[in-house]
């Protein structure tokens, strides 16, 4: 067995376990400070629209029950297959015809060549060997196809000594992603996309829950715009997201 499958096969049960019981309670808090996602939300119904998507690495709590609507078709992928089985038990509960779900190893899909229109994550290319990732990823997308990812970045020695702190909460072979990461990206997309997240908003979550909890945030958020102008501080945020854009003209139907 070489050491890609062994890495396989231990992500595979560590999120197998995330399935029985989650990990990252603890830190669920501090992702009130991003908004909890919702710029990648935005963007994610913005271009799923009349699209053929895939979500890659769906975990047990799939993303696209929030596009199934307004997407052609959703496809799903994870390499736990507890996950996928809880995926598709949650789908058939909905009632929803247009979505399927496979499990399948991220880095080798089993797609054909430009299958889909959409491909997107939170949370997932700093699980895998970043090059075999942005490689299949554009493969599966047809010409002008977009990627969408919502990412944590690991240039911030604060975050990376809380990491080290909380060995527990990731996988041994998880890495936020680094510049040199993006660079691998430009290597497999026309178009690159980045905006970044979470700095001083952080500071914002003992309030979250209190009457002044939205407008710390919006204060921090606002504080976060300014700092990101400053030359290299963009890189001390906490999260990024990625749109990247295949090279042709979008082969969607009209």
């Amino acid at each position: 067995m070489d050491s890609v499958d062994t890495r396989v096969i231990r992500e595979r049960d560590y999120q197998n376990g995330r399935v029985v019981e989650e990990t990252r309670k603890t830190q669920g808090k501090y992702y009130a400070a991003i908004n909890k996602g919702s710029y990648f939300e935005k963007a994610l119904a913005r271009l799923s629209r009349s699209a053929d998507i895939l979500e890659y690495g769906c975990g047990h709590l799939p993303i696209l029950f929030t596009v199934a609507d307004i997407c052609r078709s959703a496809t799903a992928i994870d390499i736990s297959d507890m996950a996928i089985d809880s995926s598709a038990r949650q789908a058939d509960d909905l009632g929803l015809q247009n979505v399927r779900f496979q499990t399948m190893n991220a880095e080798r899909m089993t797609f054909p060549d430009a299958s889909f229109d959409l491909v997107f994550g939170r949370g997932i290319i700093h699980h895998l060997d970043t090059e075999r990732s942005f490689s299949e990823i554009s493969r599966v997308l047809r010409p002008g196809g977009v990627a969408l990812f919502w990412e944590p970045l690991g240039h911030n020695l604060a975050l990376n000594f809380y990491r080290r702190l909380t060995p527990g909460a990731r996988t041994p072979d998880e890495h936020p992603l680094v510049r040199g990461d993006f660079k691998i990206a430009q290597r497999y997309f026309s178009q690159l996309g980045l905006s970044f997240h979470g700095l001083t908003s952080v500071l914002s979550v003992p309030w979250r829950d209190t009457g002044f909890g939205d407008t710390v945030l919006s204060m921090t958020e606002t504080l976060d715009r300014g700092l990101f102008r400053v030359p290299g501080v963009k890189w001390q945020a906490w999260h990024c997201l990625m749109e990247m854009k295949k090279a042709g003209n979008d082969t969607r139907l009209r």
